[in-house]
Formats: C-alpha cells, sequence, structure tokens
C-alpha cells in the first residue's frame, strides 16, 4: 500500500482523521504520510508500514499511543505540511524590502489578475450558454478556480482555518477526557 493510504488508515483508527487529512492534503502530503507512517512503524517496532498499521489495528493501546505520538508532533508535522506557504509568505516580505515597485507589488497584481480573471469566468459560464459538449470542461475549470484559486489567494492574503481547527480539536479532546 501506498504511505497515503496506509497514513489514512492510522488517521481513522486514532480518531485524527480530520488533522491527518489536512495535512496530507497539502502539496507536502506525500512526506507528511512518510513521516506518519514512520512514527507508526517506530511505535509498534514492525517491519513495513502493513505490519504497523494490522498492529495499530489490533491494539488499543498502540492506537492511543499513536495519537499521543502525534500529537506531540503536532508542529513538526504542520511545518511540514505547511512549509510551502510560509515560504511564499517570507519571499514577499523580502519583495517588500526591495527597492523594485514591481517587484514590491507583483503578489498583488497576480492576485488581482486571478480575482478578475475568476470573477469573469464565472460571470460568463453563468450568463452565457455554454455548448453541451463543453458542460464537463466548464465544471471542472470552475472547480479548479473555486476550490484552488481563490483559496489559495484567500489562504495567503488571510490564512486559513487552522487555528480555529485546532481550537475546537483542543475542546474536543478536553471534553473526551472528561468523559474517561
Amino acid at each position: 500500500m501506498e504511505p497515503i493510504t496506509i497514513a489514512l488508515g492510522l488517521a481513522k483508527l486514532t480518531g485524527l482523521d480530520k488533522k491527518i487529512g489536512n495535512w496530507i492534503g497539502g502539496t507536502n502530503g506525500e512526506a507528511v504520510a512518510s513521516k506518519v507512517v514512520d512514527i507508526a512503524q517506530t511505535l509498534t517496532g514492525s517491519g513495513s508500514p502493513e505490519e504497523a498499521l494490522n498492529r495499530i489495528k489490533d491494539s488499543e493501546k498502540f492506537a492511543h499511543e499513536l495519537r499521543t505520538t502525534l500529537l506531540n508532533r503536532e508542529k513538526e508535522l504542520d511545518e511540514l505540511a505547511f512549509k510551502n506557504t510560509q515560504s511564499a509568505r517570507n519571499m514577499q516580505i523580502q519583495a517588500l524590502n526591495q527597492d523594485d515597485k514591481f517587484s514590491k507589488r507583483f503578489i498583488y497584481y497576480y492576485a488581482w489578475f486571478w480575482s478578475i480573471t475568476t470573477a469573469l469566468y464565472i460571470g460568463f459560464i453563468t450568463f452565457m450558454p455554454i455548448p453541451e459538449s463543453s458542460t464537463r470542461f466548464a465544471d471542472t475549470i470552475l472547480g479548479f478556480v473555486l476550490g484552488t484559486v481563490i483559496a489559495s489567494i484567500l489562504n495567503f492574503f488571510f490564512g486559513n482555518s487552522r487555528d480555529n481547527s485546532r481550537r475546537n480539536e483542543i475542546q474536543d479532546i478536553q471534553q473526551s477526557l472528561k468523559e474517561h
């Protein structure tokens, strides 16, 4: 099995589906998945990823230990998953320190270009007739534009909801600890 498949299986067993899914869903998903699988193998003393998955599946103790270990190493995994966003922000800080006005404003021009292009595209496919043979293409492009382009621009300038989900997760963990 691939590391991503095994990591998602481990996520389900530990109850960290959403968190690990978010890590794996980033551009460095393969590296995060491999790291999660390595942690599971080390924890269980397994020789293969599949064996680690099976041992954790068969043992509540291993599942709990893996969950605890992943939560303790959350910052490391978070940085691994989202380091590309931070690199882009650091690059923008460097650009702002330059004297060249175009370099300083490039990211803003880029965001404006894609925002206007997206708005025009949405307007055209909403109000203009689309040939029946092109409907799937229009839907695919619209999904890409909304799910990737707009989300990336908003994530870059305004951050994302990881902080809110982290707060909710902490509350869920505290609640489960109170119940036990």
